[in-house]
């Protein structure tokens, strides 16, 4: 049977991931690879979910029935606290505002169907997350580039094009955004805040580095200067428990709670309740801020070793970079080369997986000579090798 003519146009508007391939690539044996952007499995709290797991087996039978379409009510309740306590969202923050997601990437398929159609506009950071592109144009969405610097969107720029809305909605990455590893300041979160009451766009806030910070002080989040007012929330514990999990969150107004909650039950009735106690058993321990501890020194540790193996084998080149203080990348430029030929050349003859960054890009030419390198699975000793490697694949690029 012929299956193309068939399909919708929103499955004729998939497109590969060039990160998924290029990490499949970066996989093999003896391969150096600063491709994935995800946790290390040496830093995943496996003994400890075991544990919390074993108990919300134990104590909450009621978590292997069908689950509220919303999420388990205690890590809900959990949730809307901490983000609460750390000044994240504002002191009325109530559970039921809180959705429960297989991670922040679901929040951004339910937002799209919820507020994308085809022709919808909708502002992104200029680079941005390709997933997040990827789940937009999926259904059908136009994207207008807003340049991103050092401490956040072009202001001017986003005012410009403002003006030539309607915009279903600005995405944003405020905090080690990928893939510049750059943070919005407080001031220019204000003057977002600002133009998008101003022009009636809401702002979609995406903060799965949030709790990885290396150095500084945090800006304040637009879910918190806005009060709660025009801004969607995402989060997730990918980066700080484990991906495998498939557990995030998002912070919504009340009638969109209820609206995606609807949207849910079409999607996969609920999540599954006793993983989501577990966490809730998990976050509620000692446990959980030594952990983050922990994370913060081991991903610190592992900038460094990249930051001082950059400067030792590929600033010398002409390679320049900014040093992120957090997240997981690091974004930089070497004038001259094709990202896209030079990356899987580099991974295929030289042993060293990195990122294009013209994937990142709205106008894919405009990011031909920049790179994204993770350090989040590579240790000090393997940075070395990897910029080692990268440095010779530099040389011989044609």
């Amino acid at each position: 049977m012929e299956w193309e003519h068939r399909l919708t146009g929103r499955a004729k508007r998939l497109v590969p991931s060039v990160i998924s391939e290029m990490m499949r690539l970066a996989a093999g044996k003896g391969v150096v690879s600063f491709t994935a952007g995800q946790p290390s499995a040496d830093l995943y709290p496996t003994d400890e979910l075991v544990a919390a797991l074993g108990e919300s087996l134990r104590g909450f039978p009621e978590g292997l029935a069908y689950p509220h379409p919303l999420g388990d009510d205690k890590l809900r309740g959990w949730i809307a606290s901490w983000l609460i306590r750390e000044e994240i969202a504002p002191a009325r923050t109530e559970a039921s505002r809180i959705l429960l997601t297989t991670g922040s990437q679901q929040g951004l398929s339910m937002l799209a169907q919820l507020f994308i159609e085809p022709g919808s506009r909708i502002l992104v950071e200029d680079p941005s997350y390709p997933e997040a592109l990827l789940t937009f144009g999926r259904e059908g969405a136009e994207f207008v580039p807003v340049p991103i610097e050092a401490d956040g969107p072009d202001i001017a720029a986003l005012e410009r094009a403002l003006r030539s809305g309607p915009f279903a909605f600005f995405y944003t990455i405020p905090s080690f955004q990928n893939p510049t590893g750059y943070t919005t300041s407080t001031e220019k979160k204000r003057a977002v805040l600002g133009l998008a009451a101003k022009y009636g766009v809401p702002i979609v806030e995406d903060e799965p580095y949030y709790f990885l910070r290396y150095e500084g002080a945090p800006p304040e989040t637009y879910l918190a200067l806005s009060g709660g007012e025009g801004v969607l929330y995402l989060g997730s514990f990918s980066k700080i428990v484990a991906p495998g999990i498939r557990c995030g969150f998002m912070v919504l107004p009340p009638e969109l709670a209820d609206r995606a909650s609807m949207l849910r039950v079409t999607l996969e009735i609920g999540l599954p309740a006793f993983l989501q106690r577990g966490l809730a058993i998990l976050f509620d321990s000692p446990f959980f801020p030594s952990h983050l501890a922990r994370l913060r020194r081991a991903y610190g540790a592992r900038r460094d070793g990249l930051v001082q193996a950059v400067d030792e084998h590929l600033v010398p080149l002409g390679f320049r970079s900014t040093i992120p203080q957090g997240g997981f990348f690091l974004w930089g430029r070497k004038k001259g080369i094709d990202a896209m030929p030079f990356t899987f050349r580099a991974v295929r003859e030289f042993g060293v997986g990195v990122i294009p960054g013209s994937i990142f890009f709205v106008d894919e030419h405009a990011g031909k000579e920049w790179l994204r390198l993770s350090f989040a699975s590579v240790s000090p000793e393997d940075s070395k090798e990897g910029c080692r490697r990268l440095a010779e694949a530099f040389g011989k690029d044609p």
